[in-house]
């Protein structure tokens, strides 16, 4: 059989830090008991895997009310995938048919890292509910396909039926698995970010970051990736951050200057190329003016990356930290005091003029850019993705107040 049921729960396992999608319990996570309607979904025909620009499989979506009144729905079907890639809503061919429901108009978009769809009443805006009778049932025929574009390293599909009133009981018979042709050697990728927040960068010297991609299998990306590393200050964070210069390593040895975007301490690196299992990103940091620094300070760094081509939202992420040293007290190199800052860095410094990191910052000043090298570091996994229970409000709230226009979502919470 080409689908099968899958639990909420399985699913959630599935949807692991690391994992390229907006993990599923955003979306299937259990409500308490009381809700009104429940949702159906048959099983689907005909048998036998999705291919890329292939045949559709039909299958009935049912939701029924229990209630003594007339109850609103809002269908909505969220797509993912157990792959390395983001869903985009080029990659789903989505059909909605009535059968014992009003005129019915459906539409495909794209959220975050997902493809989603809607359906609502024909003529309507979209958004606008189904009204389903008090103890009564509303029931269409729903096809799903693959788009010729589904990315290479994405295997299976899931789609979870939804309201987003959230006026459902979730139940196991919500959420289907389809399976994909040809089968992929695939899975979650990751992005970590190592450093070395103990070691303070001080005036003529760097901080060491290391940014690693790493997928599971072995099939590879469509697309290049791009990446961006930035500062982050939340509103406890009452230091001014003094402005950075980082510098990526080069095949040939040499440091080059990342770009900075819009005078920020925000960087765009050199994009990666889509044929890599495991890719190192080594960079070094350095101040450019210690002034105001009156002790040490701890500086937040989040890196990001998305696909340069296709679905652009970032869909890996990852922190860490480096600690910059006060303005005074320092010391240069050569040993004495330093009141004033030395000159900043050379951005085409080769790698030897680099101090030797400390002994736990080793591992992150080296640079691999072979495929398949093993990792044998510390840090911590991206974060992926939002499990905030107000996810069902927030995007309903844009999705009616925009005329079904939705916001994208943050790959983290703040």
């Amino acid at each position: 059989m080409s689908a099968r049921f899958a639990s909420a729960a399985a699913l959630t396992v599935a949807a692991a830090v690391g994992t390229t999608l907006v993990p599923l319990a955003a979306y299937a996570a259990p409500t308490p008991s009381g809700k009104p309607l429940t949702i159906e979904l048959g099983t689907p025909a005909p048998a036998g895997p999705l291919t890329r620009g292939g045949a559709s499989e039909t299958f009935t979506f049912t939701v029924k009310n229990s209630s003594d009144k007339a109850v609103d729905f809002q269908p909505w079907m969220i797509a993912g995938s157990d792959g390395a890639s983001p869903v985009a809503s080029s990659h789903i061919v989505f059909d909605v048919e009535p059968v014992n429901a009003p005129a019915t108009d459906d539409h495909v978009m794209q959220e975050g890292g997902t493809a989603q769809g809607l359906f609502y009443p024909a003529g309507k805006k979209q958004g606008d509910p189904f009204s389903v009778p008090a103890k009564g049932e509303l029931s269409w025929k729903v096809s799903v396909g693959l788009g010729k574009k589904y990315p290479s390293n994405n295997g299976n599909l899931k789609l979870d039926a939804a309201d987003l009133l959230n006026h459902v009981q979730r139940e196991k018979d919500d959420i289907l698995l389809f399976e994909t042709s040809p089968k992929v050697e695939s899975g979650p990728a990751s992005l970590r970010l190592l450093s070395d927040p103990k070691t303070p960068i001080k005036p003529g010297t760097y901080g060491q970051v290391s940014l690693i991609h790493q997928l599971k299998g072995t099939a590879t990306f469509d697309s290049d990736l791009e990446t961006t590393l930035e500062v982050e200050q939340g509103p406890d964070d009452t230091q001014a951050v003094p402005q950075l210069v980082v510098e990526e390593l080069a095949a040939d040895g040499s440091y080059i200057r990342a770009t900075r975007i819009d005078g920020q301490n925000k960087w765009q690196l050199s994009d990666i190329g889509k044929n890599f299992i495991m890719h190192r990103t080594t960079l070094r940091v350095s101040v450019v003016d210690f002034k105001g620094v009156q002790k040490p300070l701890k500086v937040k760094l989040h890196a990001s990356s998305s696909l340069a081509e296709g679905n652009k939202t970032p869909f890996l992420g990852a922190d860490g930290a480096i600690t910059i040293a006060p303005e005074r007290g320092t010391t240069t190199p050569g040993g004495k005091p330093s009141a004033t800052p030395s000159a900043t860095p050379s951005p085409t410094a080769s790698a030897s003029a680099s101090p030797t990191p400390s002994a736990t910052a080793t591992a992150t000043a080296t640079a691999t850019t072979g495929a398949n090298t093993p990792v044998t570091t510390t840090g911590a996994l991206a974060s992926t993705g939002s499990s905030d229970t107000t996810w069902y409000a927030a995007l309903a709230a844009a999705l009616i107040g925009a005329g079904g226009v939705l916001t994208a979502l943050r790959l983290r919470r703040r």
